[in-house]
């Protein structure tokens, strides 16, 4: 989406509404939420997760969707 000269990328939570946007500011991410879930925070966690992991490879995760939730695991 571009915004004010910039490009943003933008992730959006259909179910709940919540929405993130992102863009870079010279090096540095600008990142605006909104909604009953912070969708950032929960991408950053996830991310914080693999790092302590090791950051495995792609091949070494499993997703599992059903109905009620979705988990990551590696």
């Amino acid at each position: 989406m571009n915004r004010q000269g910039s490009t943003e990328e933008v992730l959006i939570d259909d179910t709940s509404g919540s929405w993130a946007a992102l863009y870079d500011d010279n090096g540095r991410w600008i990142v605006r939420q909104d909604g009953p879930d912070n969708l950032w925070d929960s991408i950053e966690e996830r991310l914080s997760q693999w790092h302590a992991a090791g950051a495995p490879a792609l091949d070494e995760f499993t997703v599992t969707i059903t109905p009620d939730r979705q988990s990551l695991r590696w």
